[in-house]
């Protein structure tokens, strides 16, 4: 047919698994975004130069420090603009390593101050915040104040702590996920230690319409709460146990 190119014939390529680097962890999952921490990645095929890695981080260079066959090492650079959470790790002579979903979030820290708060005050009592797109609080605080509302664009993280005893307490009367992420605990990184949030209100307080007050409301966002596992939850016995026993027959059912 006139003005149709026939197709050229391309040299065969060939996909190798085996020259492409995955990634299999990162270390921590989150930083300030006034930069200077180290961050740790660790997978398999990596290269052992750190000259040759060029590691972006929501568009800001992190310059790699170290490198091993699995492991390189980079320092943060200050993130000022925001913007989703994106990760992508160049090495060269062998490409963009293999991610398999996993991201790094830079965040806003509660206790850094003013450079959270846009120079002001952390919040007290009786107020509200609004998280925006691209900007993640982490919640890094043991005791907060009461909020009237939280309304989350961004990302509102809980981290775990380190003492699985530690207690950190988290009130308001409205949190409401909107295209957001609220997270306390994955199931691949579960909370460890102890979190209580509390919803107050009365039933004279106002209602966000179709989902009330005293709520948690979720639209068009991810909500994770992943504690550590506990199995079984509950069980029977068949026969009353005097205490110090060592042993003793259970119910033919457990109850998961």
């Amino acid at each position: 047919m006139a003005g149709v190119e026939e197709p050229t014939q391309l040299s065969v390529v060939t996909y190798d698994g085996a020259k492409t680097a995955f990634l299999e962890s990162i270390s921590p999952r989150f930083g300030s975004r006034l930069g200077g921490e180290t961050v740790t990645f660790r997978g398999t095929g990596f290269s052992t130069s750190s000259a040759s890695y060029t590691i972006m981080i929501d568009g800001v260079s992190c310059v790699a420090s170290f490198a091993s066959s699995t492991t390189v090492q980079c320092v943060l650079g200050r993130r000022d603009e925001l913007v989703p959470s994106s990760l992508s790790i160049y090495i060269e002579g062998k490409g963009f390593m293999a991610l398999d979903e996993k991201t790094f979030m830079y965040v806003y820290k509660w206790s850094e101050g003013e450079d959270t708060w846009g120079g002001e005050m952390a919040p007290m009592d009786g107020e509200t915040i609004v998280i925006p797109e691209g900007f993640n609080l982490l919640v890094d605080i043991d005791t907060g104040p009461k909020l009237v509302a939280v309304y989350v664009a961004g990302g509102l993280i809980f981290p775990s702590d380190t003492d699985p005893l530690h207690q950190r307490t988290f009130d308001a009367h409205y949190i409401f996920v909107d295209g957001g992420i609220m997270e306390v605990g994955t199931e691949e990184f579960p909370y460890t230690s102890k979190i209580t949030i509390t919803m107050h209100s009365t039933i004279s307080d106002p209602y966000i319409p179709i989902y009330g007050n005293k709520c948690i409301g979720l639209r068009f966002g991810t909500l994770d709460m992943h504690g550590l596992p506990k199995e079984p939850t509950w069980t029977s016995m068949e026969e009353t146990v005097e205490r110090g026993a060592e042993s003793l027959r259970l119910a033919t059912a457990v109850n998961w």
